[in-house]
């Protein structure tokens, strides 16, 4: 038996979407899937020229990195999403000129996903 050109592009699109959703009903019920936040507030820096905030994240103290988001200067909050459960996260933010110069670290925060 000779299998047309359509039905092998309809097999393959079965294929396809049979894998996206068991991928997807995969992730909506994986128990081990990141889905706590983390919400860091903090007051407006001075200086005409200041543009943003670098938000750090780590999982040990200072233990920082590249920022994981940048905000403009008129947003002093920003929520952390997809934190895993069990973990102890670490945030710090730093304010950042125009020429891409950055202030020292603020205080160090962390935060116990439950």
């Amino acid at each position: 038996m000779s299998l047309t050109r359509s039905m092998i592009r309809h097999y393959l699109a079965f294929q396809i979407y049979a894998f996206l959703l068991v991928t997807t009903a995969c992730a909506l019920f994986n128990p081990t899937v990141p889905s706590g936040t983390a919400t860091l507030l903090w007051e407006a820096s001075e200086g005409s020229d200041l543009v943003g905030y670098k938000i750090y994240q780590a999982t040990a103290p200072g233990a920082y990195g590249e920022p994981i988001a940048t905000v403009p200067m008129n947003v002093t909050s920003y929520t952390v999403p997809g934190l895993a459960s069990g973990t102890t996260y670490f945030f710090t933010v730093t304010a950042y000129k125009s020429n891409g110069a950055e202030s020292p670290f603020s205080s160090e925060v962390s935060k116990t996903i439950p």
